[in-house]
């Protein structure tokens, strides 16, 4: 039986996005507050370790478990996810809502970067799986196969959506924003603090009438995914993959055709995104520049071209990044011999050493500037080597020790992208590369669950 509401869109085209019968933690078995976890993917082993110590009902055991060395195909950290999770659902420390519902959802932090508070609306549901040729669901990062791999296996042990694919639309006449409000002008379902201080407050939307109401109108949007790329992709595929096994014809609906997501809105003002900056740790690959045997100004005369290249103190680096004029593309550089800020000159004429081909919106994103011109045509870095010679890191701070410490051997600092580019890029059908985007803060993993076999 369908698990999520019989709602059926009236449009072919557009996104149908349904309320499901969601399992969820019963809160008179376990506290809230510590079963709770972020995305399985940015759950450090120490963090793992520690979300494993704080409950035996912590959902890192069915988000993330660990590895064992006895681990062989019938045992093994995805058979462990399906054990705990049937075995929980058994014992009432999960329980299944009577029916469909939405659930609302906000998020309530202190931007890190500002330091003001900020709330986030979400709204929970499950999303009918497209294919991105149909343009009702649109990517803008390109995934890799380990995470794949690593979240397929997941599925098929558990037949479950533990976490919420991020995903995005537009409402420019705000009728939904009219109802979130009215919805969180009273008590929530439950609320709960996590170890950053972010609250996590969750309402339950089970009026069949509002529901119809919500559904109507998210089937005129298009579905951006902002985060969860890796979860749409195993999801998509592994649909396909049980309709092919148990030989289901096209025109009947399964529970394995839908996807756990969870939709903000563009102009959300707490719609938060951070830099992801980029640390070489090695240039052992580059073909056209050997930076470890060279000086700080030998490294900034391969950049000089296309670049003005403005020295900076290591001190007011990030400050002079953030004064650069919008309109303009610049990075920060940090290596053992100095800081410098890099302003591109012309990106038209320097759009020529890039591929070729592509739309004018990919020419003008940071990423693939620093990207496509930097690393591989100006340090003669092909993409398909920046896997092995580049970190990521979201704070400052850390990107600067890296390069002090000699963690890395150049660290380039980015601005934070705007949420915008996501669209535009969706729209010409081009991806961004890995880590493009952090969108902060995460969405808590543990609040509700979407299980294909109940």
């Amino acid at each position: 039986m369908m698990n999520a509401s019989p709602v059926i869109s009236d449009t072919k085209t557009m996104a149908d996005f349904r309320p499901f019968q969601s399992w969820r933690y019963n809160p008179g078995k376990v506290d809230l507050q510590e079963v709770i976890a972020p995305p399985y993917d940015i759950i450090s082993p120490m963090e793992q370790r520690q979300l494993h110590e704080l409950s035996p009902y912590n959902c890192v055991r069915l988000i993330l478990n660990q590895e064992m060395p006895s681990d062989d195909e019938l045992n093994n950290r995805y058979t462990r996810a399906r054990d705990f999770f049937q075995s929980w659902s058994c014992n009432d420390v999960l329980m299944r809502e009577p029916k469909p519902a939405y659930y609302l959802y906000r998020q309530i932090f202190k931007d890190p970067y500002d330091g003001d508070v900020k709330k986030r609306f979400a709204l929970f549901g499950v999303l009918k799986l497209e294919s991105y040729e149909k343009g009702i669901v649109v990517r803008h990062e390109k995934t890799l196969s380990k995470p794949r791999e690593d979240r397929k296996k997941l599925l098929e042990a558990t037949h479950t959506n533990f976490s919420p694919v991020f995903g995005l639309y537009e409402d420019t006449p705000k009728k939904l924003a009219a109802i979130y409000q009215g919805v969180a002008s009273k008590p929530p379902l439950f609320e709960v603090q996590d170890g950053a201080g972010v609250r996590h407050e969750v309402w339950v939307l089970d009026d069949a009438n509002l529901n119809q109401k919500i559904h109507q109108i998210l089937s005129e949007k298009k579905i951006y995914i902002a985060d969860g790329h890796h979860r749409y992709q195993t999801a998509l595929d592994h649909g396909r993959a049980r309709r092919l096994a148990e030989n289901i014809p096209e025109g009947t609906e399964i529970p394995s055709d839908f996807v756990l997501m969870a939709l903000v809105e563009f102009h959300d003002p707490g719609l938060v995104i951070y830099p992801t900056h980029r640390m070489i740790t090695s240039f052992e690959s580059a073909s056209k520049v050997a930076f470890e045997r060279q000086s700080a100004d030998e490294i900034t005369r391969v950049l000089n071209d296309d670049f003005e290249v403005e020295k900076a103190d290591k001190n007011s680096l990030i400050g002079k990044l953030g004064g650069k004029a919008a309109d303009r593309i610049a990075f920060g550089l940090r290596i053992k011999g100095g800081a410098y800020i890099l302003t591109l000159k012309d990106w038209k004429r320097s759009r020529n050493k890039m591929p070729a081909g592509k739309p004018d919106i990919w020419y003008q994103v940071d990423v693939n500037i620093l990207g496509h011109l930097v690393f591989a045509s100006l340090f003669g870095m092909p993409e398909n080597k920046w896997e092995g010679i580049l970190q990521y890191t979201h704070s400052n701070e850390d990107a600067m020790a890296a390069a002090e410490t000699g963690r890395a051997q150049a660290v380039f600092l980015l601005r934070a992208p705007k949420v915008e580019v996501l669209r535009d890029m969706g729209k010409a059908q081009e991806l961004l590369p890995q880590k493009s985007t952090y969108f902060y803060p995460k969405l808590a993993s543990g609040l509700v669950f979407y299980h294909h076999d109940s």
